[in-house]
């Protein structure tokens, strides 16, 4: 199985900035992008934001946010999968690993 491609956290902000909902949509999360590219632009279009650069500002900053927690935590699962327990030591090694490099014993495949 190959390993799923890490997503560029800039650019899914940018494409937030550029039209909210879009980065989720480059993360995959293809629901709360088009919820919230839809929410920003119906706030906008109508007459109950008076300043649309304000709410635009905020929501990007708020979804800027939200961004780096996703990205975090699809950094620690990217991790915990990569890495296993060494029977010995206890430590983290790599999956793929045939010894361990804290205390040098043979991992079992």
């Amino acid at each position: 199985m190959a390993a799923e491609k890490r997503k560029n956290l800039a650019l899914a902000v940018g494409l937030n900035m550029l039209l909210p909902g879009l980065g989720y949509i480059y993360y995959g999360k293809w629901i709360v992008g088009f919820l919230g590219g839809g929410l920003v632009i119906a706030i906008a279009a109508s007459n109950i934001a008076q300043n649309t650069l304000v709410v635009w500002v905020a929501v990007n900053v708020l979804m800027a946010i939200d961004m780096l927690l996703l990205n975090s935590r699809d950094r620690r699962r990217a991790r915990d999968s990569d890495s296993m327990q060494c029977r010995s030591c206890a430590e983290l090694i790599r999956a793929e690993a045939k010894k361990c490099r804290f205390c040098g014993e043979e991992v079992a495949q």
